[in-house]
């Protein structure tokens, strides 16, 4: 484990003594010594990179939904294949942490479940033992996913969804633990540049997972329906957003704020016609759009 993982329960609690309480009041800036490397650490130069990207397409769940969940459900390789196949920016996939220390690539159920079971409760193994997904795959982890993501000429990047626990209860200790083991993974695979973080709104979740993405050199967008100015107070840089939080679908956020306060903006799930034409008629101030539709969007986009 690198050293700055190790350090983190300490440095946490210098830092963000209040993220535990009902008001969320920011945080103060990180040491320099946060973000070095340790001997053991990949340097930039030497990190494979993706392919170039002529798009900001996010395949929503490795766009399932478009290739046919039941040959292609989502969260499979297959699924993921399906976007690299397209091409697409990125593939968006969700992640749990496991009671052997590893992240698995899955969606849980309403009750958090998956094969019936609390992932955090149980190993990869018995996760495993339980069902397969509709085509046959066994439920992936983290490490494969990457595997096959990381394969010669590809250019399309890994979203990976931090997952809120909010059944039986909220267990931000879990969900925490999912981006820091994933943040180890992936510099053990050299991966840093093949990955971005989305994170739930949960604040908790978000101060934590940002120390551990930004001690990777990894991009983390955060999923709330906050102000610029509350993304700028916290230092976020990058806002992934619903549809249902903008102006254009009736909520309260627009892109010309975001783009303002020079915070990245991302959009999730643009699927109807009506969504699709409007942001890929803002692109030039999105850094992505997610939709369940890529081969669909990348078509009205010109682009294939």
């Amino acid at each position: 484990m690198k050293l700055r993982y190790l350090l983190y329960p300490f440095l946490a609690t210098v830092i963000f003594t209040t993220v535990s309480c009902s008001k969320d009041n920011g945080q103060e800036p990180l040491p320099d010594w946060w973000f070095e490397n340790d001997s053991t650490s990949a340097t930039g130069d030497d990190l494979p990179e993706p392919g170039n990207c002529d798009n900001i397409v996010v395949a929503h769940r490795g766009g399932s939904t478009e290739a046919g969940t039941t040959a292609n459900p989502d969260n499979s390789i297959a699924a993921l294949r399906y976007a690299m196949s397209l091409k697409c920016y990125a593939s968006e996939c969700d992640i749990y942490w496991t009671a052997d220390d590893n992240v698995i690539v899955a969606h849980g159920d309403s009750n958090c479940q998956i094969n019936g079971m609390y992932p955090w409760e149980h190993t990869v193994a018995e996760i495993r033992k339980a069902g397969n997904l509709s085509n046959g795959e066994q439920i992936s982890t983290l490490g494969e996913f990457l595997d096959v993501d990381m394969e010669a000429g590809s250019c399309t990047r890994l979203w990976l969804d931090i997952k809120n626990i909010t059944y039986p209860s909220t267990l931000t200790k879990y969900t925490i633990n999912a981006c820091r083991r994933a943040c180890e993974i992936i510099e053990e695979k050299k991966a840093n540049k093949f990955v971005e973080f989305i994170c739930t709104a949960n604040s908790t979740v978000m101060a934590s997972s940002f120390l551990y993405a930004s001690a990777g050199n990894i991009n983390i967008g955060w999923m709330s329906n906050s102000s610029a100015a509350v993304y700028l107070g916290k230092s976020y840089p990058w806002a992934n957003l619903s549809t249902a939080f903008m102006t254009h679908d009736g909520g309260a956020r627009t892109i010309d704020e975001f783009a303002k306060a020079k915070i990245k903006l991302s959009i999730f799930v643009a699927d109807s016609d009506d969504d699709m034409n409007y942001y890929m008629n803002n692109a030039s101030d999105l850094k992505a759009i997610t939709t369940n539709y890529p081969k669909k969007m990348l078509m009205k986009m010109g682009l294939r």
